[in-house]
């Protein structure tokens, strides 16, 4: 959940049904509202209405269909209409990753905004240019579009702008101006009871869970549910739950992210809720997945892969599906026999293939690198290393484009481990590389496994070190030793030792 604002609703009669169903993340109801403008409206109302089947599009993340929308806004707008259809524009293209058109868009907004929708357009900007990783100019485009706003007594657009502020110093390390910025948004609303306060409580709790108060983040995240739960509403105490749960599993709180989650799933099937249930349900697999607990997550995400199959929910589906495919990956260094593995192998590949093609025909590219990392390292325990090179390139040309080091760098150790017999000193200089990503993007256990495989490629088929200190070899007993054909086996060792690396497994 997070702060927007947009003039151009204030004007269409339909627009405070459509933002409450939205601000509920009640996407069923909020896109007929819109659907319905469309068909009565001018050619001011329809690029309003397009711009609002966007929004709906952008939080269901069916992020195609989002941008087919912004741009029949685009081409619809007339007038004062144009910077709000430009911005709506930019935002989808944020979206789906593709930065020159945003940064485009985005300039158009400004440059055809006037009034409040300056500001707005400012705020787009700004978004932009974080995406852009042009940071330090992304804090100071928010700041200035946050001043507009507080000059025309715009609390919505002024909370959305230091939103962005927030972020743009988190990203450049500036912790006390991002806290700051957060609490400003947090006063604006505060002692309403509204759900802009507790949005304003969760900014502040994620902002304090960044710069590592994990336990103050939960108290102020637990105060925003406390809001709704005091008002009877459900639906909003399932989405704060939900939120905090994950607040407490990214701390490292496991036992107390779970019972939110719980609480959340409560919530969300007493209020018919079935788009919130499926995702709570692939929260849940996900975390018993990174702990290790992975014939439960199997379990649980499959309830929610039958959810997602009814309402044909493909954005949902595609993440329940990398969830499944994730933890037959897990379960692969667990099989107790040859027959066991192929099979839990081909589970794998089938989870990943088909989270892929749902992934990619809703525009969801961090969803489509995680799916081909799954598959690339199905395929490199099955033994074929040119296909698990293929999909982990992939992988890695798409992990650049979004920029995410932590998936650049998982991908680039599962190469590393490819070239392990043809090139083992490019192996070698692989993972290290890997590992140098990997702490750079804050993932100091993942590097570590980084590390323990680039040792592992550095000394293969080296021949063993003797040590002073040998003690005099033991007769062999015929009885209890057994042999072991090095050269057929050391293939698949190369592989298995390259689990140690994945990112299912708990985090420092």
């Amino acid at each position: 959940m997070m702060f927007d604002f947009d003039e151009s609703l204030k004007l269409a009669s339909w627009a405070a049904d459509f933002s409450q169903h939205l601000a509920r993340e009640d996407v069923e109801q909020a896109l007929p509202v819109a659907t319905k403008a469309l068909e009565q409206g001018d050619a001011r109302g329809k690029a309003v209405a397009y711009s609002a089947i966007a929004r709906a599009h952008l939080l269901e993340r069916e992020f195609l269909k989002a941008v087919e929308a912004a741009q029949k806004g685009v081409q619809a707008a007339q007038g004062d209409a144009v910077a709000m259809a430009e911005r709506t524009a930019a935002k989808a293209y944020l979206a789906v990753f593709r930065l020159d058109e945003a940064a485009e868009a985005a300039d158009k907004a400004v440059s055809a905004a006037q009034g409040p929708a300056q500001a707005a357009a400012l705020t787009t900007r700004a978004q932009v240019c974080l995406a852009r990783d042009k940071k330090q100019e992304a804090a100071k485009v928010a700041r200035q579009a946050a001043a507009l706003f507080k000059e025309q007594k715009e609390q919505q657009g002024e909370a959305a702008a230091l939103e962005v502020l927030v972020r743009a110093c988190l990203a450049t390390k500036k912790g006390g101006d991002a806290l700051r910025a957060a609490n400003e948004v947090l006063a604006i609303y505060q002692g309403s009871a509204s759900a802009n306060e507790a949005r304003g409580l969760l900014l502040v709790a994620k902002t304090k869970q960044a710069l590592g108060d994990s336990q103050e983040a939960q108290e102020l995240a637990q105060n925003a549910v406390d809001i709704f739960d005091k008002n009877g509403d459900r639906l909003m105490q399932g989405i704060m739950l939900k939120q905090l749960a994950d607040i407490c599993l990214a701390g490292g709180e496991n036992i107390d992210g779970w019972q939110y989650t719980r609480a959340a799933l409560e919530c969300f099937r007493d209020v018919g809720h079935k788009r919130g249930e499926a995702a709570t349900l692939c929260q849940i697999a996900a975390a018993h997945v990174e702990t290790g607990v992975l014939e439960e997550a199997l379990r649980i995400a499959d309830e929610g892969v039958e959810i997602c199959r009814q309402r044909n929910d493909r954005p949902q589906l595609g993440a329940t599906l990398n969830v499944i495919a994730s933890a037959h990956v897990g379960q692969l260094r667990l099989a107790r026999s040859d027959q066991q593995e192929q099979q839990t192998n081909w589970k794998a590949r089938l989870a990943g293939k088909e989270a892929m093609a749902v992934l990619q025909s809703v525009g969801d590219r961090v969803g489509e690198a995680q799916a081909l990392k799954s598959l690339a390292t199905a395929f490199l325990n099955y033994g074929n290393a040119a296909e698990a090179r293929a999909k982990a390139k992939l992988a890695i040309e798409i992990a650049k484009e979004v920029g995410n080091k932590q998936i650049e760098g998982e991908n680039l150790l599962l190469v590393a481990q490819t070239k392990i017999h043809e090139n083992k000193e490019e192996g070698a200089r692989l993972a290290r590389m890997s590992e140098k990503l990997l702490r750079e993007a804050g993932a100091s256990s993942a590097a570590r496994n980084a590390g323990d495989v680039y040792d592992f490629i550095r000394d293969y088929g080296a021949a063993p070190k003797e040590s002073k200190k040998d003690k005099p070899k033991m007769e062999a007993d015929t009885k209890t030793d057994i042999t072991v054909d090095v050269e057929e086996n050391k293939h698949r060792l190369s592989y298995f030792h390259g689990f140690t690396a994945r990112s299912v497994r708990p985090r420092a």
